[in-house]
């Protein structure tokens, strides 16, 4: 599968020069928090030739303060769906799409790992919130043969 990168000015013509050039089947629309790495969203474009059967992955990065990229629906009337999903997960705007939440939103994108989820804040979490942070545990048991084994 190749991989392209493409700057996000240039978002929507070049998913419309890889449909021109045969990659007519949408794979899937998603994005990656590039938090700790950069301080950007990745957003992936999966497309496939059903005539060869290759594969194309466009990628292209965002600002996370500022997620923009061109609505890519007139080219693939299936995105529009996933844009929503991308939109509504990691608060990327997809300019002239539909940008409405899909499902009830309890404020911030979920997946983005800047965001505090609800859950997590109101109720103790199980086990360690560190590693190492808790109390020692039993013993593991080890099996016979094994060195350190009674």
């Amino acid at each position: 599968m190749a991989e392209y990168q493409i700057p996000a000015q240039e978002w929507a013509d070049e998913t419309a020069a890889a449909r021109r050039a045969g990659f007519s089947l949408l794979i899937n629309l998603t994005a990656v928090d590039e938090l700790g790495r950069s301080d950007e969203i990745r957003v992936i474009l999966t497309l496939e030739n059903p005539v060869t059967r290759d594969r194309a992955d466009l990628v292209t990065r965002t600002p996370r303060n500022d997620a923009h990229l061109p609505d890519v629906a007139a080219v693939f009337p299936g995105a529009a769906w996933l844009q929503r999903q991308v939109h509504d997960f990691f608060g990327v705007t997809f300019d002239g799409g539909d940008n409405r939440p899909l499902i009830h939103h309890a404020g911030g994108a979920p997946l983005r790992k800047d965001v505090l989820l609800a859950p997590r804040q109101a109720k103790p979490w199980p086990g360690a919130v560190e590693p190492g942070s808790s109390e020692p545990g039993r013993r593991k048991l080890l099996p016979p043969g094994v060195e350190g084994a009674r």
